[in-house]
């Protein structure tokens, strides 16, 4: 396979831009790394304008061979990999192979990620927190407009970002057969998934039983799950603004869920709310500050 994709390694090898090129093949008939295709091309590129928010992807055939090639800039690239919402584009950096690596970029990037620093999995597990509580509030609320399937199929998302959380918890990168790690790593969650998606009880039951379990398994994690977040806002003596924290470089991957993690933390009395008025008008700006 690689003497067939030799000519669009090279196309990529020869430009200043490129910093790494990776090669998956597909291994099974169902094979989402490859999205399908016989092979995958990655190549890592320095950030441009024209790269600023997509991924451009071309397709090819050669040899009754299907190619993708997913060209990436590297910006876009390292904000997706702790986001653990492009979390395949993290298990292609781990099983590709290297076929291009421009000053040991690439190798540098496996490596870090291997490495797996702290800061890094706080971040991550804040990210699973505050997607876990949005799951959540979503499914209280359906629940409680007896919606009870919309209720569900919330319960079996917010049980799917409690699994991730658990598995980073651990030390770990979620694979995308996350459930066989829960199952491994931490059976009580595993076991709440079973009674979700198993259990012969009305669905508006096993709703009912998993909103008493998650929110349990939130509010233990209530430290942990904002430690991330409370550490950036203690940099700060003052309180914060809500424009102030989305637009902090370091919770970019937590701005759409900023606002409801703040709410739960203001109710679970971790943070607090202060007000400014804003002069002449009688209206008062909220800002947040770690008790």
């Amino acid at each position: 396979m690689e003497n067939i994709l030799r000519p669009i390694f090279e196309a990529f090898e020869g430009r200043e831009e490129t910093l790494g090129i990776l090669v998956l093949e597909k291994t099974k008939t169902n094979s989402p790394l490859t999205e399908q295709f016989d092979a995958l091309i990655i190549v890592l590129v320095k950030n441009n304008e024209t790269l600023d928010s997509v991924c451009n992807v071309e397709h090819y055939s050669i040899e009754n061979n299907s190619i993708a090639v997913h060209i990436i800039a590297e910006n876009n690239f390292l904000k997706w990999l702790p986001s653990g919402n492009y979390r395949r584009n993290l298990l292609r950096v781990i099983n590709g192979q290297i076929v291009f690596d421009r000053d040991g970029y690439i190798a540098n990037l496996k490596k870090n990620l291997f490495d797996n620093p702290i800061e890094t999995r706080k971040k991550k597990i804040a990210i699973e927190f505050a997607k876990l509580i949005r799951c959540f509030s979503i499914g209280k609320e359906l629940y409680e407009g007896n919606q009870y399937l919309d209720a569900f199929n919330q319960m079996v998302k917010a049980l799917h970002h409690l699994a991730r959380l658990s598995v980073i918890e651990h030390g770990f990168y979620p694979e995308i057969t996350v459930w066989n790690q829960v199952k491994r790593i931490e059976p009580e969650v595993y076991a709440l998934y079973l009674e979700l998606v198993e259990s012969s009880e009305l669905i508006e039951k096993r709703v009912q039983l998993l909103l008493l379990a998650i929110e349990f398994a939130i509010s233990s994690r209530a430290r942990i799950g904002s430690s991330y977040l409370i550490e950036i806002m203690k940099s700060k003596r003052d309180a914060w603004t809500i424009s102030e924290l989305i637009n902090e470089p370091k919770l970019r991957e937590l701005t759409v869920d900023l606002e409801i993690l703040l709410q739960y933390l203001y109710a679970k009395n971790i943070v607090q709310i202060e007000t400014k008025e804003i002069e002449g008008q009688g209206i008062y700006q909220t800002q947040y500050k770690v008790r």
